[in-house]
């Protein structure tokens, strides 16, 4: 047992000592990687990423810091949220790209996961964090599916990276919620970092001219003016509404297209024709 092991073994190591100063931005350990999973999951193969368990995405050479063991979209909401997209976007013409888009890429297996689920697709993720960029670009350069990583932030780089206006955008929209969660109200979609609104602005100005789906991926309790604002932002006759079905305690976007079917929340998302 090495002394970190030692030193490591009578700490609980749960979300608040995965983010914390001292530990946010230390590479992890496999044990670590696993005693996070038991610790708070009671699960050591908790922290599955990019279609492997952690021994074997650990052997593949894969390395998360803490804060993205924590943060990152894992495979079994990742492949939730592949086929909710799938489902969505079933009767396109079969000869249609898709180009998927995550403004805030942070590991990739958000992305990863939705470009696994829809055919003839191609990815592009954008991600500000110098060291996160540099760590998870050499964690997908193995992958089977095509992803183009950006460091910047995706508002510059929208614009210059533009896909062609015969391609089917779809958007993966999961910005850093900062303090727009209450624990009442819920999560309040105007002051996520940077607000919902604000980031389809921006898609809207690049990408006029494409078919596009948005996907959000929200808390199970949306604070209600905040989501009546962002259904204003549309023209009624190019609204689709979509399920939000509860996915261990976040939303995603479900593949019910034109109403509520079942229960849950509708999530306002947009695919214009």
């Amino acid at each position: 047992m090495s002394v970190q092991q030692a030193d490591g073994k009578g700490r609980k190591y749960d979300r608040a000592f995965l983010l914390s100063e001292g530990k946010r931005n230390l590479v992890m350990e496999l044990w670590e990687v696993q005693k996070y999973g038991l610790d708070s999951f009671s699960d050591s193969q908790y922290v599955c990423i990019y279609g492997m368990q952690p021994a074997e995405w650990y052997r593949q050479g894969v390395r998360l810091l803490a804060r993205t063991a924590v943060e990152a979209v894992r495979d079994k909401l990742g492949e939730m949220i592949g086929r909710d997209v799938a489902s969505v976007i079933q009767n396109t013409a079969p000869a249609t790209t898709f180009a998927v888009i995550d403004p805030f890429a942070g590991s990739c297996n958000g992305l990863y996961w939705i470009l696994r689920n829809v055919g003839n697709s191609k990815g592009l993720g954008f991600e500000m964090d110098q060291t996160i960029f540099e760590m998870t670009k050499r964690n997908i350069s193995f992958l089977d599916r095509p992803i183009k990583l950006l460091h910047g932030d995706y508002k510059a780089l929208l614009d210059t990276h533009r896909f062609p206006s015969d391609n089917f955008i779809i958007a993966f929209l999961a910005p850093p919620w900062g303090d727009a969660l209450n624990e009442t109200t819920g999560l309040d979609l105007s002051r996520t970092k940077p607000p919902i609104a604000e980031i389809i602005d921006n898609f809207e100005r690049v990408y006029k001219d494409n078919r596009i789906l948005y996907v959000t991926q929200v808390h199970q309790n949306i604070e209600p003016l905040s989501l009546e604002n962002l259904k204003k932002k549309f023209d009624w006759s190019d609204l689709r509404y979509f399920l939000a079905v509860a996915r261990t305690g976040k939303l995603t976007v479900a593949a019910r297209q034109l109403g509520m079917i079942g229960s849950g929340i509708a999530m306002v998302t947009v695919e214009r024709q």
